[in-house]
């Protein structure tokens, strides 16, 4: 290629400015269109990038509203906190309980004082060496640990963080309290009951394992406490507690794990009288499930909408997805989805997210009734959870039968039976007139303090009698869901009918149907969403646009070599002809010079 400098070197012409023209305008023919396709590619990656995000915040609210266990969480009240506290799980069944705190239970403890040193002297200083040998100790019927103690490090303070940093520890804490009449040794089982007794023997490393010398000094037999070297200062003591009459007893701890099913109770004090453990479901958790499902939502479709929104003759600029068919698309499942009504095993008035009080404005904003909502949770709570939550598969649900209405809670139907079974289990209530209990006040707490009772709760609701006044039924409910606690009425099933099965076949609520829609376009169980394809082939757009614009680049450079070339040709013709010219016009001026000194000389 010629040089750049030399370019219209011989013919004076500005050749270097126009092929420089000429380059610039090739240039633009051949990267204007590619610069365009990148950054309409890129642009559309970005809008598919903060689409994905919407989408996934979208997603993330689902996880709550969508799980079944969020409608079935339950709340636990004490009528006496300081005195007992409750806690429940979500197969909890809902109710009161009568609860009375018997005995709370105490810990052991046991103390040592009087201590002397290695020499048999009398310490009066917690970090005095006492000698060494292994402890081993035992709580209850929990497995041994052993502790072993340096002589070198045989001071009291050493010894109770050698107990309490023992990897084998049960639940056994020493200390020291350094008293006036010389350090005590305190070691104490960390909760109440006689599985936290504490038993302790030496192995001395003087040899003499019991006597009031050395690691000896330790010692401590329940079953011989008088001739144990340690004091007992509290006796462990079990706690108990009733719980509708009905007696409890924990040997390892405060704690009273299932007391009723998916119900605990922890004693913290003696009562003199009964207080109230109280089951409900809890609402406000529902309640704060729908309204993050709710905003999670408009903000998907005001992205939606910004995303996909046309020009308008104002000057707004349409949105960088505007047409686009993954986002009509999205737009169109999740409004067909939400408001998609679930007939087969929802009764009426709970089939839609409008039944229950979300509903949409003209805006595409969705918007709850709260006082909607919360009114069909107290009423239709497990309709409600199985709308939203329900995911295909059958659903558990406590077994529940109603009897027929009497007049009131109080009246008479004479002498019979009614005979329960759960499982393998069953039970028998007998109530007679001369015993006063032939009512329904009477049969419901039979049932409730039976002690063969193997998980049914009996209870009592008033209701309208057709006739403008008031009569009353009762409802037996197994403590537990699923058909492993499905109840038989083996005597007086006359009187009952079924009103809920242990089981119930649920299609996918609407919830579930949603992470569907959501799942295709983010992806699921390693499978690419349609978001992803899509921005995977914007980017592979790209791609190619760049190894393109190599193509278009080396395409260019050869343009541009063959102008300089073609120019350079011209540079060359140009300036022979003007070469030629010039002598041309030489010689013609020499003829002419030659013809007027002739004449001159004639003239003369």
């Amino acid at each position: 290629m010629a040089s750049v400098s030399s370019l219209g070197v011989g013919s004076g012409l500005d050749l270097q400015t126009l092929v420089d023209g000429l380059v610039a305008s090739e240039q633009q023919l051949r990267f204007g269109r590619l610069d365009t396709q990148e950054a309409i590619a890129t642009e559309r990656i970005s809008a598919y990038g903060l689409l994905k995000s919407s989408v996934s915040l979208f997603d993330g609210s689902l996880s709550s509203i969508g799980n079944i266990a969020t409608f079935q969480a339950r709340t636990a009240s004490s009528s006496d906190q300081d005195a007992f506290t409750v806690s429940a799980a979500v197969n909890a069944g809902v109710g009161n309980y009568s609860v009375e705190v018997i005995e709370a239970g105490e810990r052991h403890s046991l103390s040592g004082s009087n201590f002397v040193d290695i020499t048999n002297t009398a310490i009066s200083s917690a970090d005095s060496l006492i000698g060494g040998g292994t402890l081993l100790i035992q709580q209850g019927s929990q497995p041994s640990f052993s502790v072993t103690i340096d002589s070198a490090n045989s001071s009291l303070n050493a010894i109770a963080s050698a107990i309490n940093e023992s990897l084998g520890n049960t639940g056994v804490e020493a200390s020291v309290i350094n008293a006036d009449a010389g350090p005590v040794l305190v070691i104490n089982g960390n909760d109440a009951g006689s599985d936290n007794e504490i038993s302790i023997s030496v192995n001395d490393i003087d040899t003499n394992d019991t006597d009031a010398q050395g690691l000896s000094q330790l010692t401590f037999d329940v079953g011989d406490i008088a001739g144990s070297n340690l004091t007992q200062v509290t006796a462990a003591l079990d706690a108990q507690i009733t719980v509708n009459g009905q007696s409890i007893t924990s040997t390892s701890g405060r704690h009273f794990n299932e007391v009723v099913t998916g119900v605990s109770i922890t004693a913290i004090t003696e009562t003199t009288s009964a207080g109230t453990a109280s089951i409900t479901k809890n609402t406000q958790q529902a309640l704060s499930a729908v309204n993050e499902f709710i905003d999670n939502f408009n903000a998907l479709s005001n992205s939606i909408d910004d995303l996909g929104r046309g020009g308008t003759e104002e000057g707004s600029s349409a949105g960088v997805l505007v047409g686009d068919s993954v986002l009509r698309t999205l737009d169109a499942q999740l409004r067909r989805t939400i408001f998609t009504a679930i007939d087969e095993t929802q009764p009426e008035g709970v089939r839609t997210l409008s039944d229950i009080g979300i509903s949409i404005d003209r805006d595409g904003q969705l918007s709850l009734n709260s006082t909607k909502f919360n009114a069909l949770l107290d009423s239709n709570f497990d309709d409600v959870a199985r709308l939203l939550a329900a995911d295909g598969n059958t659903i558990a649900q406590n077994h529940q039968f109603e009897s027929i209405a009497y007049d009131s809670l109080t009246t008479s139907f004479g002498d019979a039976s009614i005979g329960i079974t759960i499982g393998e289990e069953s039970f028998t209530v007998s109530f007679s007139t001369l015993e006063g209990n032939d009512n329904l006040l009477g049969v419901q707490a039979l049932i409730n303090n039976a002690v063969d009772n193997p998980g049914v709760t009996a209870s009592l609701i008033l209701v309208d009698d057709g006739a403008g006044g008031t009569g009353a039924k009762m409802i037996l409910t197994a403590d537990a869901a699923g058909p492993d606690s499905a109840m038989t009425i083996t005597d007086g099933a006359e009187y009952f009918s079924e009103i809920t099965t242990p089981e119930l076949d649920a299609p996918e609520g609407v919830i579930t149907r949603l992470q569907s829609v959501v799942d295709g376009f983010l992806g699921a169980a390693g499978q690419q969403g349609i978001i992803d394809a899509r921005t995977e082939g914007l980017s592979q757009d790209v791609e190619r646009i760049s190894d393109e614009r190599l193509v278009q680049e080396q395409r260019l450079l050869a343009f541009e070599d063959r102008l300089v070339a073609q120019f350079a040709s011209l540079d060359l013709l140009v300036a022979n002809l003007q070469s030629n010219g010039n002598f041309l016009l030489s010689q013609l001026n020499s003829i002419s010079q030659i013809s007027s000194n002739n004449n001159n000389r004639n003239d003369n």
